[in-house]
């Protein structure tokens, strides 16, 4: 009889347990929408994004009547604001006191592409994102004659670049001409690179790198018109 009786004290207490959870619960959800607050997690001092510009479009997406918390799809409100092109993450989370936060963190281009299609930051899988009145990103230059295809080849290989702490501020610059040949523009020095079509460019570059790791007299580079990788197993200079 004892241990039935503590089994009984034991299950009551559970369900009295259980019922004020789900009372607050409920209290909690019948809340309403005290307010809402936006932070950018990152890019604070180089945003693309107006915090105001962001607040109304959340504001839109709430409407204008007052709502309980329960009503706020947050999944819904973190796809609409995650579909804006300089967001890469949105966090959308409610707290206690019925006020609302939405954490954002935006995109790092890799470089800025001008094209037949016009200007426009170029992105790790090579999407493109406008470029924003509120700040021009200072990142590598690409131009030429240019597809998607050629977007995503040209995004994994500035990926890579980043990958390799020789390379990661080298090349200020890429041409691709109607052959699809790439040219690249080195950080230092007042010549180009050719590279070719694309293919093999861990070779070429390991290539350049050893040549680079020779240390070649500054005098000299400053004299060279361009470097070929084009050439297996070769690297060509060639002076003004």
């Amino acid at each position: 009889m004892k241990l039935w009786h503590q089994i009984a004290i034991w299950t009551g207490g559970l369900s009295t347990w259980i019922l004020l959870v789900s009372s607050a619960s409920n209290a909690y959800d019948r809340q309403e929408l005290k307010d809402f607050k936006l932070q950018f997690e990152n890019r604070q001092d180089r945003s693309f994004l107006s915090l105001l510009e962001m607040e109304k479009q959340v504001q839109k997406e709430l409407g204008d009547s007052s709502l309980q918390l329960a009503e706020i799809n947050k999944a819904l409100l973190e796809e609409s604001i995650d579909n804006h092109p300089a967001i890469r993450k949105a966090e959308v989370y409610s707290k206690i006191d019925g006020s609302l936060r939405i954490m954002l963190w935006q995109h790092d281009p890799l470089a800025r592409v001008i094209d037949r299609r016009g200007s426009f930051y170029l992105l790790d899988a090579g999407e493109k994102m406008p470029l924003s009145p509120y700040f021009s990103e200072e990142v590598p230059l690409v131009s030429g004659d240019l597809n998607d295809e050629d977007l995503v080849l040209i995004a994994s290989f500035w990926q890579s670049l980043k990958q390799d702490e020789f390379y990661q501020q080298f090349f200020t610059g890429l041409h691709c001409n109607e052959q699809k040949e790439w040219t690249l523009f080195p950080a230092k020095g007042n010549f180009k690179i050719r590279v070719g079509k694309p293919e093999e460019l861990e070779e070429k570059l390991t290539k350049l790198k050893v040549f680079y790791t020779q240390a070649p007299a500054p005098k000299y580079l400053n004299k060279l018109k361009e470097i070929d990788l084009r050439f297996e197993g070769q690297l060509i200079c060639r002076k003004n």
